[in-house]
């Protein structure tokens, strides 16, 4: 499964770029995992190269605290 900008839920297919053009950017955990878990973390999210800088400064909130901060900037900046 190719990666999606959560900010603005546009996978990799649809904007045709590379999984490169994603990065991964890690909040706060609030779940202990099993030595032995795999799969992907509730506190990490893909971000597009354009939205990436809206995670500066919030990795120290959980994941849903921060997207719930990032969608509110970006429903300001539309208005």
């Amino acid at each position: 499964m190719p990666p999606k900008c959560i900010a603005c839920v546009i996978s990799a297919t649809k904007k045709h770029n590379p999984s490169d053009e994603f990065t991964v950017v890690y909040f706060r955990s609030t779940v202990d995992y099993p030595d032995s878990w795999t799969g992907h973390p509730e506190n990490a999210e893909w971000f597009c190269t354009e939205h990436l800088p809206l995670a500066e400064g919030l990795t120290d909130l959980s994941a849903h605290e921060a997207i719930d901060q990032i969608r509110a900037q970006l429903t300001q900046d539309k208005a």
